[in-house]
């Protein structure tokens, strides 16, 4: 099975010039697909750069309502979801499969559950390489301490993490596909 194509991030001022329908398809490679929050980030245009992109999005998301915001951190993709609609990122960060991967999936299954009974939306996890397995204690705990306030602050930064990662490795393939041949 083949690991889908890296995608490509055009450049801060080639981003400020978009339509708003190429720029959705560069805010949903950051963030997943979020028409609000995409439109807020539109309407801020222009940026210096990704970084002053990125803080900007996370000023628009404190901003938000609590129902926006659950739109928001919803959009992102469960972990150990089976989806054909997973980002070509989002596949990237979940890893590999594991020689166990039926029982870690079944279990991210019964934790996305719980999480989601107790706080009404979706966890969500700056994974940075991490296996599937090595998440499962951070999931209990934040199960646990049960505060949904907190816990979605916790999950949309997680979520603006998450974009930065994506922006500084997509600025690196960029790069080294640029960078002249010796």
């Amino acid at each position: 099975m083949s690991s889908p194509a890296q995608p490509s991030l055009p450049t801060i001022s080639e981003t400020n010039h978009l339509s708003l329908s190429e720029f959705t398809q560069v805010i949903s490679l950051l963030f997943e697909p979020t028409a609000l929050l995409t439109r807020r980030i539109y309407d801020s245009r222009p940026f210096e750069s990704y970084d002053k992109l990125l803080d900007r999005a996370s000023e628009l998301i404190r901003d938000l309502s609590p129902l926006e915001q659950l739109e928001v951190v919803n959009a992102h993709p469960r972990i150990g979801e089976k989806t054909t609609n997973l980002s070509a990122l989002s596949c990237m960060e979940q890893g590999t499969k594991s020689a166990n991967e039926d029982q870690v999936m079944a279990k991210w299954a019964e934790l996305n559950r719980e999480y989601e009974a107790v706080y009404g939306f979706r966890f969500v996890v700056f994974v940075n390489g991490r296996s599937k397995e090595s998440l499962f204690p951070i999931a209990r705990e934040r199960i646990a301490h049960g505060n949904k306030n907190r816990e979605l602050a916790t999950g949309l930064s997680e979520m603006v993490d998450i974009a930065r990662d994506r922006v500084r490795k997509l600025q690196k393939t960029a790069s080294k596909s640029q960078s002249p041949k010796i």
